[in-house]
């Protein structure tokens, strides 16, 4: 990220692999943001391991979004365009 004063950051965004729910009534993805906010561990759940994934993906994008806004900041992914957070929105 780079912030107002133009210093450069590394976060870090991590996806876990799908786990069942207990009640074996789908899955649920952890994702954590790292180096930005509260890092707190999130999970997005979906009725397969597939759909976990996707909506963690979405909610990453989301989540990168608000925190651009929140802290004035602009994230880029390493490997994209200006502006290209590496998740859909």
């Amino acid at each position: 990220m780079t912030t107002r004063d133009g210093r450069q950051t590394a976060i870090t965004v991590k996806l876990g692999k799908p786990v069942e729910f207990p009640e074996g009534s789908g899955y649920y993805a952890p994702f954590q943001i790292t180096g930005i906010g509260s890092e707190k561990i999130r999970y997005a759940g979906g009725v397969d391991a597939i759909q976990a994934i996707q909506l963690a993906m979405k909610m990453l994008g989301a989540t990168l979004s608000a925190l651009q806004r929140e802290h004035a900041v602009e994230f880029s992914w390493e490997a994209g365009d200006e502006g290209d957070l590496g998740f859909p929105s």
